[in-house]
């Protein structure tokens, strides 16, 4: 009887980790976003970039297609993914494995080989 008392005892002081508030996520602010895109691109280009040159980089990413496609083919092969490339026959510029019609010319997309 005296066990039970104390473990009771212990439960009660202790309490229910159920009830105890868990801390809330932290959301990125725009600055980190920033922060990080810099660290990135300096990193890959060997060259320190302004704060104006970030805040335009963030904005191209946001509305330029052809950067978020050069984005996505980068962040898949980075992850290891096995999409593949596509490239536009009449210039070869290449796209994203989501596209499949060339956005400037119209014509459809070829996957890169290799």
């Amino acid at each position: 009887m005296r066990v039970w008392g104390f473990l009771s005892m212990v439960v009660f002081l202790a309490g229910c980790q159920t009830m105890q508030t868990q801390p809330k996520a932290k959301t990125e602010s725009r600055k980190d976003v920033q922060k990080a895109l810099g660290t990135i691109t300096e990193a890959i280009s060997g060259k320190h970039l302004s704060e104006k040159e970030l805040r335009d980089l963030a904005r191209d990413i946001r509305t330029n297609k052809e950067t978020q496609s050069a984005i996505e083919s980068i962040t898949g092969a980075v992850g290891g993914e096995e999409k593949s490339v596509m490239y536009c026959p009449l210039t070869g510029r290449r796209y994203a494995p989501s596209l499949t019609i060339c956005p400037e010319h119209g014509v459809a997309l070829k996957e890169v080989a290799g």
